[in-house]
């Protein structure tokens, strides 16, 4: 079993995948604990902000989770 099936058995709300070849972030949310999965995924890009699944007042922007472009 994967660590995301795990999580989302588990209920965690909120999982993220950084692509830092790609330079995005994979936002999967909403799991379905009996599927062992997430029904909603969204992806973030640079220049984008992500709110956050548990505290909505609270965000995180893409950039500061990507290295420096060169």
């Amino acid at each position: 079993m994967t660590k995301l099936a795990i999580y989302a058995a588990a209920g965690v709300p909120e999982y993220w995948i950084v692509n830092l070849r790609d330079g995005w972030v994979e936002i999967l949310r909403a799991p379905d604990r009996r599927a062992r999965r997430y029904t909603e995924t969204s992806i973030a890009h640079r220049g984008q902000r992500i709110a956050l699944a548990a505290l909505p007042e609270a965000s995180v922007a893409v950039d500061e989770l990507l290295p420096g472009r060169s």
